[in-house]
């Protein structure tokens, strides 16, 4: 690729809902549903999680299967941002995740964010799939104007 063809990329492409939906909804159901739900007692914290995030992966499951366009751009960004803030403040909040914001108020303002990073897959995909729904949110699908017409008048 030449930089002409860089610079004409059109973006949109790569980040489309549908796409980032499946690639987010494959992990986040195998390791964050399935196998909790099969390996954990009923009564422990991970199956609680697990069943939480059985929730989540309904949810893009149905914005993946049930909508398109526009709506299906705007449900991802709106419902995966949600889960990204969610998960930021679950880790903000969680002292075991060692999380911690420092900041020196002297020249050079050196600011340091500190986490686990076994944390920073999932922050990385819920951040993508957020980002693909932002940048098609007033995206228009090219309708096809050859689509046949039914009679249902019986």
């Amino acid at each position: 690729m030449n930089l002409k063809q860089i610079m004409e990329f059109d973006f949109r492409n790569l980040f489309r809902p549908s796409l980032w939906l499946v690639i987010v909804f494959i992990p986040h159901t195998l390791f964050n549903v399935l196998i909790p739900l099969t390996q954990q007692d009923v009564d422990s914290e991970y199956y609680t999680s697990a069943s939480y995030g059985f929730l989540n992966s309904v949810v893009l499951f149905a914005i993946f299967m049930f909508s398109e366009g526009k709506s299906q751009a705007r449900l991802t960004a709106v419902i995966s941002g949600a889960v990204f803030i969610w998960m930021i403040a679950v880790m903000a909040l969680d002292p075991s995740n060692d999380f911690a914001i420092s900041a020196e108020l002297t020249p050079p303002f050196i600011y340091k964010i500190s986490f686990d990073f076994d944390l920073a897959p999932p922050l990385i995909l819920w951040a993508l799939l957020t980002l693909s729904g932002l940048l098609n949110w007033n995206h228009e699908v090219a309708t096809t104007d050859n689509v046949e017409e039914v009679d249902l008048d019986i």
